[in-house]
């Protein structure tokens, strides 16, 4: 088997979604889940792509800051904006970010980029193995993980407020799950080491 071949093929995936979310169509990204479960995810009974290729020692792009062990709220993977007429959104930085690093690929897997709570954090494997595995990715189940259906949950990383003509409004922020997935999609778009093989 070409594993080669097939890593083209995931990228021209990973691209595909990419274009597609970025056209609007945010869900999307929950396609894209299942392309970084094939890129990276490895258990008993299945084995990544990159262990396939034996790169599982290359470095990926992060965009994500470390942060902080003490800290008790933590959005890693997206920015918010208020225009002046008053409209907001959550949506992903892109290159836009605080950072812009290389890590090895068990670091980027492991990063925690989301804490929601001081009991609650997501990595992004954490978020990736929870759309693909039971967001319907790759299988849809009747119940999410606790910790993924509270940042899929709208007012997960928070609620905007603004003043709109003297008038306060306020927004909670919807789909972080979908912006973090289509920031991670990016980070490896651009990862030089990840293209190369």
């Amino acid at each position: 088997m070409n594993f080669n071949v097939h890593l083209k093929k995931q990228i021209g995936f990973l691209q595909r979604s990419c274009d597609s979310y970025d056209a609007g169509h945010h869900d999307e990204a929950i396609r894209i889940a299942t392309v970084l479960r094939v890129l990276l995810h490895n258990t008993k009974a299945s084995t990544s792509l990159l262990k396939h290729l034996n790169a599982t020692t290359i470095n990926l792009l992060t965009t994500c800051i470390d942060m902080s062990p003490q800290a008790v709220m933590f959005h890693g993977m997206g920015q918010r904006t208020i225009s002046s007429d008053g409209s907001s959104s959550y949506y992903p930085s892109l290159d836009e970010g605080p950072e812009k690093r290389y890590v090895p690929v068990s670091k980027w897997w492991d990063q925690v980029v989301f804490v929601l709570n001081p009991k609650t954090k997501l990595t992004r494997k954490s978020i990736v193995l929870a759309a693909a595995n039971k967001d319907g990715g790759a299988h849809v189940d009747n119940k999410l993980s606790p910790d993924y259906a509270g940042l899929a949950k709208e007012g997960a990383v928070g609620t905007l407020v603004y003043k709109v003509n003297g008038k306060e409004s306020k927004t909670d922020i919807q789909d972080a799950h979908l912006v973090a997935l289509r920031q991670m999609a990016h980070e490896l778009l651009n990862s030089p080491e990840l293209l190369a093989i």
